[in-house]
Order: C-alpha cells, then sequence, then structure tokens
C-alpha cells in the first residue's frame, strides 16, 4: 500500500521547543517519508504554508512578527487550508482558545512537551488518513448524497458505499470490508434498529451509527440495547463525524475537538444526577 509523503512545519522561535518536535516526528520516520520545514517566525511561517501544502504545523502563538493566531488566520489564504493545526504555548487564556476554535485549530500542545507528545500527533494524524470502508443504509437518496457530502467533508479519509434497504446492506456487508455502517432508523420493511441486530450477528467489530431526525430516550435505549455504537441526530456535521470517529477508533480527543456523548440520553442524566 503506497502512503503519500507527510509534510510538516514546526515554527517556534525556541530552538529547544523546535528540537523536541523534531524528535517526536522521527519516530515515524521509519514508517513514512516525512518531510519537515522549521521556522523562527510568523511571516516564515506563512511563506512555507503558500509554498507547499503541509499536512501538519505545529505552531506556536508567541512569534515575531506575526502571531500564531495570525498565521492560523492567514492559513485559509494558502495551499495549506486543510492542515491540521497544533498550537503551542506555554499557557492557554480563554481568548486565544476561542480563537484558535474558530480558526479551525486541531489541538493545543503546553509547554514544556515532550517527543511522545508530538508522536502521537503525527500517529493520529496518520490514522486519521487511513481509509475506512463505510457504508450509508438510507431508502432516501437525497439524505445518502448529503451524508456523503458530510463524510466528505471530514478530517477522515472514507471509502464510501451506499445502500438503499437495510437488504441491500446486508448484501453489501457480506463481503466483510466494511469498518462503520451509518444506517436510518426510519426505512420500509426493516428499520434500524433490526438492522443494527443483524449486523451485529454478522460482527461485534463494525461501528453502527443511527441516524435519526427524532431525539427519544426510548429510541436510543433501543439502539444502546441492541449494539449500536452510538447515534446521529440529522442534520450533523463533518465535526460531528470527526468526534465519532475519534471515540470509534479510541484517539484522544483534541483540544479544540467538538465534545459529544453518542447517546443524548447520556447527556441527560449526567445533567440530572
Amino acid at each position: 500500500m503506497l502512503h503519500k509523503m507527510i509534510r510538516i512545519l514546526v515554527a517556534d522561535d525556541s530552538g529547544i521547543a523546535r528540537e523536541v518536535i523534531n524528535n517526536g516526528i522521527a519516530v515515524h520516520r521509519s514508517k513514512r517519508y516525512i518531510e519537515v520545514d522549521n521556522v523562527d517566525n510568523g511571516r516564515s511561517a506563512v511563506e512555507v504554508l503558500k509554498k507547499k501544502q503541509i499536512d501538519i504545523a505545529f505552531i506556536d502563538i508567541n512569534m515575531p512578527g506575526l502571531n500564531g493566531p495570525e498565521v492560523i488566520a492567514a492559513m485559509s489564504e494558502t495551499k495549506s487550508t486543510d492542515c491540521l493545526t497544533v498550537a503551542i504555548s506555554s499557557g492557554l487564556d480563554e481568548r486565544n482558545a476561542n480563537t484558535l476554535q474558530q480558526l479551525g485549530a486541531y489541538h493545543f500542545l503546553k509547554k514544556p512537551f515532550t517527543p511522545e507528545d508530538v508522536s502521537e500527533i503525527v500517529a493520529t494524524y496518520m490514522t486519521m488518513t487511513t481509509t475506512y470502508p463505510i457504508l450509508i443504509v438510507d431508502d432516501s437518496g437525497t439524505m445518502r448524497k448529503l451524508t456523503r457530502k458530510v463524510l466528505e467533508a471530514s478530517r477522515f479519509d472514507f471509502e464510501i458505499s451506499e445502500a438503499d434497504s437495510a437488504h441491500a446492506a446486508l448484501r453489501a456487508l457480506a463481503s466483510g470490508k466494511f469498518r462503520i455502517v451509518l444506517t436510518d432508523f426510519h426505512m420500509p420493511d426493516v428499520d434500524g434498529i433490526e438492522l443494527a441486530g443483524s449486523i451485529r450477528d454478522l460482527s461485534s467489530k463494525i461501528g453502527i451509527y443511527m441516524m435519526s431526525t427524532n431525539d427519544t430516550s426510548y429510541l436510543e435505549r433501543s439502539a444502546a440495547f441492541v449494539g449500536i455504537s452510538g447515534f446521529l441526530k440529522k442534520p450533523f456535521t463533518p465535526q460531528d463525524i470527526d468526534t465519532l470517529m475519534h471515540q470509534f477508533l479510541e484517539l484522544d480527543t483534541p483540544k479544540f475537538g467538538k465534545v459529544r456523548n453518542m447517546f443524548s440520553f447520556m447527556e441527560r442524566e449526567r445533567k440530572a444526577s
């Protein structure tokens, strides 16, 4: 399997911080070809982002010239719009945190951090850019098209297939290739709960997520009982898919990621207790 090269930008005016980040990246050099650009100021960082498509950027919040948030804001005008951005600093106040979240930063590393912290982020990126075969099950062609669009805008990489009924889904799942199923609840003949029960008979490892416009505790409890992995209330976003995938793959929740329970009745019970 051919893996594409990973391009990483390290922007920090501290030579020690740059060295720690490079040591963390080096752990993965035996597995992937990695190209690293090291810069010590914000303007040089933006130049690199304009010149080439960067996959992961470690950006110090406080740098001479342009600071970290200014560099990340400028990113949308460069080749690196989809870059996985990690902000770094010895502290993070609420104002900076809100700004970074709005700008689409992914994670925050608090100084002093270790090469292991950096290595874990690179490993997460490699996991995110692995291709996951996913099956959308919905009797509505429009809903399948919308769901496909949301999946394509996620940070994760999917090989998307579609089924217009539970029977078609079970035929497709017989191939054994699918890791995840997104199924509608309301379908003629066999509903999503019944389909999930049949999928669970096939495999305990497939992630099964129910899509529904209804938000009833009864429906969610039935879903949890048959072994569904989680619930997606329509309409959902690419960020919801990212959250779902972080939980499914047991990845650490990123600092600026969306946090949501996979079942909303759990959220309600947590608040009530």
